[in-house]
């Protein structure tokens, strides 16, 4: 046999047809393995970064509020990135969380009526809420809290403060309050404009140092675990109702935040 006949009879058996179909098998079994296993998890980093960027931003809403609070700023503004889900306001009269403040000696509540009816404090909030409704990030009460799968945490504390300089308390209680004359809801770029009101405040010298309790209700068990374990910073606690002994004097000021668009 020569040696061309040789070649010829070694090149018999190959096919173009067949090369092309293992390529393409090998194509389609990566294109598969990436849709089935690649696809969910960049989604799921997607999603993870969009709640981060949205904690970010109420981080930058609080210092924004604080500022309009504490430094007599009369009105703030911030432009908003959201993405992944919706941001609203939940103005104070809708909402169903809410503060009391007992002084347990004679048990007397301290947040006066002739503001807050039932000496109730309804904070209200700015929340975020992700496109699968399982995580939520809020600014309340001059706080930062997150809710998803498995409890809450607080990612950033209110302006609440003990001095404890003496034998007897003072206690200092900031709260916030969230208003609004519409229902916003926004998601993509937003423009949140904010401004405040007058505050109130009041003060009181208890006649003797008592225990103060401070009560926080949430009817939607939204928060609970964050506010329990902020509490237990003053006092050891195992639900969201803190007691602080021996307290001479309370001092509690209450802002209200008015959101003017969205």
């Amino acid at each position: 046999m020569t040696k061309k006949s040789k070649k010829i009879h070694k090149e018999s058996g190959v096919s173009e047809t067949i090369g092309y179909i293992i390529l393409f098998g090998i194509m389609t079994t990566g294109i598969a393995l990436v849709t089935l296993y690649g696809y969910p998890v960049l989604l799921n980093e997607q999603a993870n970064a969009n709640v981060k960027n949205m904690e970010r931003n109420m981080i930058a809403l609080q210092s924004d509020v604080k500022s309009l609070n504490f430094k007599n700023v009369p009105y703030r503004e911030n432009t908003l990135q959201i993405s992944g889900g919706v941001f609203k306001v939940e103005k104070f009269s809708t909402d169903t969380k809410y503060f009391k403040v007992i002084n347990e000696t004679g048990n007397y509540q301290l947040i006066p009526a002739a503001s807050f009816p039932g000496n109730e404090f309804h904070p209200g909030q700015l929340l975020f809420i992700s496109e699968k409704g399982d995580i939520l990030v809020g600014l309340q009460n001059g706080a930062v809290v997150k809710r998803e799968q498995g409890g809450s945490t607080m990612l950033s504390e209110p302006r609440w403060f003990i001095d404890s300089s003496g034998s007897d308390k003072i206690l200092v209680l900031i709260f916030t309050q969230i208003d609004s004359d519409a229902d916003y809801a926004k998601s993509g770029i937003g423009i949140l404009q904010m401004s405040s009101e007058q505050p109130v405040e009041v003060s009181y010298l208890l006649s003797s140092a008592s225990p103060i309790r401070i009560e926080y209700h949430d009817t939607e068990s939204d928060y609970f675990s964050a506010w329990r374990n902020y509490f237990n910073t003053f006092s050891a606690t195992t639900d969201s109702t803190v007691t602080i002994p021996s307290v001479k004097k309370v001092i509690m000021k209450f802002y209200k935040v008015k959101i003017l668009g969205l």
